[in-house]
C-alpha cells in the first residue's frame, strides 16, 4: 500500500481474485492476501480481519470480520 500500511488487527475490505480450495486469495490496495476456510467469488468484496502481514513479502493472511 502506498502511504498507509497494513498491520495484524486492522480490519480492511479487500476484493477476491481467485478463489482456492483452501479459502480465497484477496487484495487491498495492489497487497495480494489470504483468507482461510472462505468461500466467495472472484470480484467480491470482503471485510477481513488481518491475522498477519509480512512485510519481506509484501502479502496478508486474514480471517473474516
Amino acid at each position: 500500500m502506498s502511504e498507509q500500511t497494513i498491520a495484524a488487527g486492522d480490519v480492511i475490505t479487500a476484493t477476491v481474485t481467485k478463489a482456492v480450495p483452501f479459502g480465497v486469495l484477496v487484495e487491498c490496495a495492489g497487497v495480494p492476501g489470504l483468507v482461510r476456510g472462505t468461500a466467495a467469488d472472484p470480484g467480491v468484496e470482503l471485510r477481513v480481519r488481518v491475522v498477519e502481514y509480512d512485510a519481506a513479502q509484501q502479502r496478508f493472511s486474514a480471517t473474516r470480520a
